[in-house]
Protein backbone atom coordinates (compact mmCIF):
# COMPACT_ATOMS: atom_id res chain seq x y z
CA UNK A 1 0.00 0.00 0.00
CA UNK A 2 1.46 3.42 -0.67
CA UNK A 3 1.90 5.84 1.91
CA UNK A 4 0.26 9.58 1.45
CA UNK A 5 2.50 12.16 0.18
CA UNK A 6 3.87 14.55 3.33
CA UNK A 7 3.02 17.78 2.74
CA UNK A 8 5.83 20.51 3.36
CA UNK A 9 5.43 23.23 6.24
CA UNK A 10 7.15 26.58 7.56
CA UNK A 11 10.36 26.27 9.14
CA UNK A 12 10.76 28.44 12.43
CA UNK A 13 13.35 31.08 10.16
CA UNK A 14 10.58 31.12 7.39
CA UNK A 15 8.38 31.86 9.86
CA UNK A 16 9.90 34.75 11.21
CA UNK A 17 10.91 36.11 8.29
CA UNK A 18 7.45 36.25 7.13
CA UNK A 19 6.09 37.78 10.21
CA UNK A 20 8.61 40.18 9.99
CA UNK A 21 7.87 41.33 6.32
CA UNK A 22 4.73 41.67 7.49
CA UNK A 23 5.09 43.73 10.28
CA UNK A 24 6.99 45.98 7.95
CA UNK A 25 4.79 46.29 5.62
CA UNK A 26 1.89 47.26 8.00
CA UNK A 27 4.37 49.76 9.93
CA UNK A 28 5.10 50.99 6.66
CA UNK A 29 1.56 51.41 5.43
CA UNK A 30 0.50 53.15 8.89
CA UNK A 31 3.19 55.97 8.91
CA UNK A 32 2.05 56.67 5.58
CA UNK A 33 -1.08 56.81 6.61
CA UNK A 34 -0.38 59.09 9.30
CA UNK A 35 1.66 61.29 7.16
CA UNK A 36 -0.95 61.83 4.86
CA UNK A 37 -3.86 62.53 7.19
CA UNK A 38 -1.05 64.97 9.01
CA UNK A 39 -0.26 66.52 5.98
CA UNK A 40 -4.37 66.87 4.91
CA UNK A 41 -5.04 68.66 8.42
CA UNK A 42 -1.91 71.27 7.90
CA UNK A 43 -3.02 72.03 4.45
CA UNK A 44 -6.58 72.43 5.56
CA UNK A 45 -5.66 74.63 8.27
CA UNK A 46 -3.41 76.61 6.40
CA UNK A 47 -6.14 77.13 3.61
CA UNK A 48 -9.45 77.65 5.92
CA UNK A 49 -6.80 80.71 7.75
CA UNK A 50 -6.50 82.11 4.67
CA UNK A 51 -10.28 82.05 3.55
CA UNK A 52 -11.27 83.08 6.46
CA UNK A 53 -8.74 86.05 7.40
CA UNK A 54 -9.06 86.92 3.33
CA UNK A 55 -12.96 87.38 4.21
CA UNK A 56 -12.02 89.46 7.31
CA UNK A 57 -9.82 91.73 5.44
CA UNK A 58 -11.94 92.34 2.36
CA UNK A 59 -14.96 93.33 4.51
CA UNK A 60 -12.86 95.92 6.57
CA UNK A 61 -11.04 97.45 3.40
CA UNK A 62 -14.15 97.98 1.18
CA UNK A 63 -15.06 99.84 4.56
CA UNK A 64 -12.12 101.81 4.87
CA UNK A 65 -12.27 102.70 1.18
CA UNK A 66 -16.18 103.93 1.34
CA UNK A 67 -15.01 105.97 4.68
CA UNK A 68 -16.02 109.41 4.18
CA UNK A 69 -18.12 108.53 0.97
CA UNK A 70 -20.85 111.44 -0.20
CA UNK A 71 -22.46 112.56 -3.37
CA UNK A 72 -21.55 115.76 -4.35
CA UNK A 73 -23.83 118.94 -4.29
CA UNK A 74 -21.08 121.43 -5.01
CA UNK A 75 -18.09 121.44 -6.34
CA UNK A 76 -16.70 124.42 -4.07
CA UNK A 77 -13.67 124.65 -1.89
CA UNK A 78 -14.26 122.51 0.21
CA UNK A 79 -16.70 120.48 -1.54
CA UNK A 80 -20.16 119.91 0.02
CA UNK A 81 -21.50 116.58 0.16
CA UNK A 82 -24.67 114.63 1.44
CA UNK A 83 -22.41 112.66 3.70
CA UNK A 84 -23.80 115.16 6.79
CA UNK A 85 -25.15 114.67 10.37
CA UNK A 86 -28.65 115.05 11.55
CA UNK A 87 -27.76 118.93 11.71
CA UNK A 88 -26.72 119.39 8.57
CA UNK A 89 -22.86 119.13 9.46
CA UNK A 90 -20.05 117.44 7.79
CA UNK A 91 -20.12 113.66 9.45
CA UNK A 92 -16.53 111.98 10.28
CA UNK A 93 -15.87 109.31 8.06
CA UNK A 94 -13.00 107.61 10.21
CA UNK A 95 -12.24 107.26 13.60
CA UNK A 96 -9.41 104.92 15.73
CA UNK A 97 -8.71 104.18 18.79
CA UNK A 98 -5.08 102.41 19.58
CA UNK A 99 -6.41 100.46 22.69
CA UNK A 100 -10.07 99.68 21.66
CA UNK A 101 -13.56 101.08 22.53
CA UNK A 102 -14.26 101.20 26.48
CA UNK A 103 -16.95 98.40 26.55
CA UNK A 104 -18.47 98.01 23.10
CA UNK A 105 -19.84 94.35 23.90
CA UNK A 106 -22.35 93.21 27.05
CA UNK A 107 -26.03 93.84 28.06
CA UNK A 108 -25.50 97.26 29.70
CA UNK A 109 -25.23 100.40 27.50
CA UNK A 110 -22.35 100.56 25.15
CA UNK A 111 -19.71 102.79 25.32
CA UNK A 112 -17.33 102.96 21.48
CA UNK A 113 -15.26 106.03 23.31
CA UNK A 114 -11.65 104.70 23.25
CA UNK A 115 -10.57 102.25 25.90
CA UNK A 116 -7.13 103.50 27.85
CA UNK A 117 -5.70 99.72 27.06
CA UNK A 118 -4.13 97.51 27.49
CA UNK A 119 -5.76 96.24 24.07
CA UNK A 120 -6.22 95.75 20.25
CA UNK A 121 -7.01 98.56 18.27
CA UNK A 122 -10.29 99.34 17.52
CA UNK A 123 -11.85 101.68 14.09
CA UNK A 124 -15.17 103.47 13.25
CA UNK A 125 -15.85 104.15 9.48
CA UNK A 126 -19.02 106.27 8.27
CA UNK A 127 -20.49 106.76 4.83
CA UNK A 128 -23.04 107.61 2.55
CA UNK A 129 -24.92 104.62 1.27
CA UNK A 130 -27.17 103.94 -1.02
CA UNK A 131 -31.12 104.83 -0.81
CA UNK A 132 -32.04 101.65 -2.18
CA UNK A 133 -31.45 98.08 -0.04
CA UNK A 134 -30.61 95.06 -1.39
CA UNK A 135 -28.24 93.24 1.26
CA UNK A 136 -26.93 91.10 -1.75
CA UNK A 137 -24.79 94.12 -3.01
CA UNK A 138 -24.47 95.79 0.45
CA UNK A 139 -26.51 98.75 -1.15
CA UNK A 140 -28.15 100.81 1.94
CA UNK A 141 -27.37 98.21 4.70
CA UNK A 142 -24.65 97.99 7.48
CA UNK A 143 -21.70 95.58 7.74
CA UNK A 144 -23.90 92.84 8.88
CA UNK A 145 -26.49 93.37 6.12
CA UNK A 146 -28.97 95.49 8.19
CA UNK A 147 -30.95 98.00 6.97
CA UNK A 148 -29.58 101.37 7.22
CA UNK A 149 -32.63 103.53 8.44
CA UNK A 150 -32.60 107.29 6.51
CA UNK A 151 -32.81 110.55 8.09
CA UNK A 152 -33.81 113.75 7.16
CA UNK A 153 -32.13 116.46 5.17
CA UNK A 154 -32.74 119.80 6.96
CA UNK A 155 -34.41 121.73 4.46
CA UNK A 156 -31.88 124.82 3.81
CA UNK A 157 -28.77 122.17 3.60
CA UNK A 158 -28.03 122.39 -0.60
CA UNK A 159 -28.10 118.67 -0.24
CA UNK A 160 -31.76 118.69 0.56
CA UNK A 161 -32.19 119.50 -3.71
CA UNK A 162 -31.33 115.89 -4.46
CA UNK A 163 -32.98 114.12 -1.80
CA UNK A 164 -35.00 114.92 1.12
CA UNK A 165 -33.67 111.43 3.22
CA UNK A 166 -30.22 109.86 3.70
CA UNK A 167 -28.23 106.82 4.46
CA UNK A 168 -25.43 106.74 6.76
CA UNK A 169 -24.01 103.47 7.77
CA UNK A 170 -22.14 103.72 10.48
CA UNK A 171 -19.91 100.50 11.62
CA UNK A 172 -17.23 99.87 13.92
CA UNK A 173 -14.73 97.03 13.98
CA UNK A 174 -13.21 96.02 17.01
CA UNK A 175 -11.65 92.47 18.97
CA UNK A 176 -13.13 90.97 22.07
CA UNK A 177 -13.95 87.99 23.90
CA UNK A 178 -17.49 87.56 24.85
CA UNK A 179 -18.64 87.05 28.54
CA UNK A 180 -19.18 83.62 28.46
CA UNK A 181 -15.75 83.09 26.08
CA UNK A 182 -12.12 83.57 26.64
CA UNK A 183 -12.34 83.41 22.61
CA UNK A 184 -10.51 86.73 20.95
CA UNK A 185 -13.08 87.73 18.34
CA UNK A 186 -13.52 90.43 15.53
CA UNK A 187 -16.65 92.06 15.52
CA UNK A 188 -18.41 94.21 13.68
CA UNK A 189 -21.36 96.73 15.18
CA UNK A 190 -23.39 98.15 12.64
CA UNK A 191 -26.04 100.65 13.13
CA UNK A 192 -28.61 98.99 10.63
CA UNK A 193 -30.40 97.00 14.14
CA UNK A 194 -27.36 98.42 16.60
CA UNK A 195 -25.53 95.21 17.37
CA UNK A 196 -22.36 93.34 16.94
CA UNK A 197 -21.63 90.15 14.71
CA UNK A 198 -18.80 88.15 15.04
CA UNK A 199 -16.49 87.60 11.73
CA UNK A 200 -13.26 86.12 12.90
CA UNK A 201 -12.69 83.86 15.84
CA UNK A 202 -9.06 83.64 17.55
CA UNK A 203 -7.70 86.59 16.45
CA UNK A 204 -4.31 87.96 18.18
CA UNK A 205 -3.65 91.12 16.84
CA UNK A 206 -5.36 94.13 14.79
CA UNK A 207 -3.18 97.22 14.17
CA UNK A 208 -4.05 100.07 12.54
CA UNK A 209 -1.23 102.71 11.58
CA UNK A 210 -2.55 106.03 9.75
CA UNK A 211 -1.14 107.56 6.98
CA UNK A 212 -1.45 111.48 7.98
CA UNK A 213 -1.02 114.41 5.26
CA UNK A 214 -0.86 118.48 6.11
CA UNK A 215 -3.53 120.27 5.21
CA UNK A 216 -3.97 121.07 1.76
CA UNK A 217 -2.12 118.05 0.53
CA UNK A 218 -2.91 114.37 -0.32
CA UNK A 219 0.24 112.78 0.51
CA UNK A 220 0.65 110.98 3.40
CA UNK A 221 3.76 112.50 5.11
CA UNK A 222 3.66 110.72 8.61
CA UNK A 223 2.83 107.12 9.97
CA UNK A 224 0.92 107.83 13.04
CA UNK A 225 -1.07 105.29 15.49
CA UNK A 226 -4.82 106.22 16.83
CA UNK A 227 -3.47 108.26 19.72
CA UNK A 228 -1.13 110.08 17.94
CA UNK A 229 -3.62 111.38 15.31
CA UNK A 230 -5.81 112.56 17.85
CA UNK A 231 -3.33 114.82 20.00
CA UNK A 232 -3.08 116.38 16.92
CA UNK A 233 -5.28 119.07 17.82
CA UNK A 234 -8.29 119.52 19.24
CA UNK A 235 -10.33 119.29 16.50
CA UNK A 236 -10.66 115.58 16.16
CA UNK A 237 -12.87 115.83 13.10
CA UNK A 238 -10.19 117.88 11.45
CA UNK A 239 -7.35 115.84 12.69
CA UNK A 240 -9.05 112.54 11.27
CA UNK A 241 -9.83 114.11 7.67
CA UNK A 242 -6.24 114.80 7.08
CA UNK A 243 -5.74 110.43 7.39
CA UNK A 244 -5.17 109.66 3.60
CA UNK A 245 -4.13 106.39 4.43
CA UNK A 246 -4.11 103.06 6.40
CA UNK A 247 -2.24 100.26 7.24
CA UNK A 248 -4.35 97.46 8.40
CA UNK A 249 -2.59 94.34 9.76
CA UNK A 250 -4.60 91.08 11.33
CA UNK A 251 -3.09 88.25 13.21
CA UNK A 252 -5.44 85.05 13.61
CA UNK A 253 -4.08 82.00 14.84
CA UNK A 254 -5.88 78.34 14.19
CA UNK A 255 -7.94 76.30 16.07
CA UNK A 256 -6.57 72.80 15.67
CA UNK A 257 -2.88 71.59 16.95
CA UNK A 258 -0.98 70.86 13.30
CA UNK A 259 2.65 72.03 13.43
CA UNK A 260 5.20 68.81 13.52
CA UNK A 261 7.79 71.59 13.97
CA UNK A 262 7.60 75.52 15.96
CA UNK A 263 6.65 78.48 13.29
CA UNK A 264 8.91 81.24 12.70
CA UNK A 265 6.55 84.58 11.60
CA UNK A 266 6.69 87.97 11.47
CA UNK A 267 3.73 89.87 13.47
CA UNK A 268 2.18 93.01 12.69
CA UNK A 269 5.00 95.31 14.63
CA UNK A 270 7.84 93.41 11.97
CA UNK A 271 9.15 91.67 14.92
CA UNK A 272 10.26 88.30 14.44
CA UNK A 273 8.33 85.35 16.52
CA UNK A 274 8.12 81.75 17.19
CA UNK A 275 5.05 80.09 18.10
CA UNK A 276 5.84 76.51 20.08
CA UNK A 277 2.22 75.35 20.76
CA UNK A 278 1.88 73.65 17.00
CA UNK A 279 -0.85 76.05 15.86
CA UNK A 280 -0.98 77.98 13.31
CA UNK A 281 -0.55 81.57 12.56
CA UNK A 282 -1.55 83.71 9.55
CA UNK A 283 -0.76 87.39 9.35
CA UNK A 284 -2.37 89.74 6.41
CA UNK A 285 -0.81 93.47 6.34
CA UNK A 286 -2.60 95.84 3.17
CA UNK A 287 -2.30 99.98 2.83
CA UNK A 288 -5.88 100.85 1.99
CA UNK A 289 -5.45 104.37 0.05
CA UNK A 290 -8.88 106.40 1.71
CA UNK A 291 -10.20 108.41 -1.98
CA UNK A 292 -12.76 110.53 -0.29
CA UNK A 293 -10.22 111.01 3.15
CA UNK A 294 -7.45 112.93 0.57
CA UNK A 295 -10.37 114.63 -1.50
CA UNK A 296 -11.28 116.25 1.94
CA UNK A 297 -7.65 116.76 2.97
CA UNK A 298 -7.40 118.85 0.17
CA UNK A 299 -9.52 121.50 1.33
CA UNK A 300 -7.57 125.13 2.21
CA UNK A 301 -6.87 124.72 6.58
CA UNK A 302 -9.37 126.99 8.02
CA UNK A 303 -8.18 131.00 9.19
CA UNK A 304 -6.42 131.19 12.19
Amino acid sequence: MLKPAVQPGFSLVELLVSTALGAALLLLSTTLYLSSKASFRLSDEKLRLQQDGSHAMGLMERNLRQAGFGNLVSAGMPAITDFIQADGRPAQGLRGCAHGFATPLGSGKKDFSCGSGPGTAAFEVAYRTDDYVDSASGAGVDCNSYKVDPMAVPDDHPAYRLSPQVRIALNRFFVASSPDSSVNTLYCHGNGNNSAQPLLNNVEQLQLMYGVAAAGDATPGQLLDASQVAALSEDQQANWKRVVSVRLCLQIRGEQMVGAAPQHYLDCDGAARVAGDRSLRQVFMRTVTLRNQAAASLAPPPAP
